[in-house]
């Protein structure tokens, strides 16, 4: 591998996503390299995804059935087998930064713990214990930023909804579990009204 290529790769295969704001000088060298980047990768069965307008990144496993040798590559890129309240906010927020970029000119959606909790406490199961389904919440946000679908703002308590978790989330997955929703909500009133 060229010396070109050395630092955008390795920023790609550590980063997961790699935003044009947080490392602007690389995002240029992998604009400038992409098809080799894309060729390099490709060897060991990786892709690399790039949207310019939205401004990053990231490597995904090929689809063996894609490829034209038909060999299949051993998984490199980890599969992150999510919970119902995570996938659950996932779509939730992918739904909120739809409607953000209908409605402002701000292409950064910003929410607070307190608007996170709000917009999930609806899907979840009622407690009894307040706290605790807050603290469950929490653990839900938490893993959303491991994942990197939101990052911590300077504000305390404030966190951006990442641009990426459009691929994430395509629109026919977001009307897709948009009907599941509706399904589980149905139900859990139905649970609760029975409980009661």
């Amino acid at each position: 591998m060229s010396d070109a290529l050395t630092v955008p790769v390795v920023h790609l295969l550590k980063a997961g996503v790699l935003y044009q704001s947080d490392t602007p000088l690389v995002w240029e060298q992998i604009l400038t390299q992409q098809a080799a980047i894309g060729d390099y990768l490709s060897v060991i069965g990786l892709d690399v995804v790039i949207d310019r307008v939205e401004g990053y990144a990231y490597v995904r496993q090929q689809d063996s059935e894609a490829r034209d040798d038909g060999v299949t590559v051993p998984r490199l890129v980890t599969r992150h087998r999510l919970s119902f309240p995570v996938s659950l906010m996932l779509v939730l927020l992918r739904g909120r930064l739809a409607d953000s970029d209908a409605d402002s000119a701000d292409p950064r959606l910003v929410l607070t713990r307190d608007d996170l909790v709000e917009m999930v406490r609806g899907f979840l199961p009622p407690r009894s214990n307040e706290a605790q389904l807050v603290d469950q919440i929490d653990a839900h946000i938490k893993k959303l930023v491991d994942l990197k679908a939101l990052r911590q703002t300077k504000q305390t308590g404030a966190y951006e909804v990442r641009r990426h978790i459009k691929a994430l989330v395509d629109a026919q997955a977001l009307n897709d579990f948009n009907d599941l929703l509706a399904t589980y909500r149905s139900t859990v009133s139905a649970t609760a009204k029975d409980d009661a």
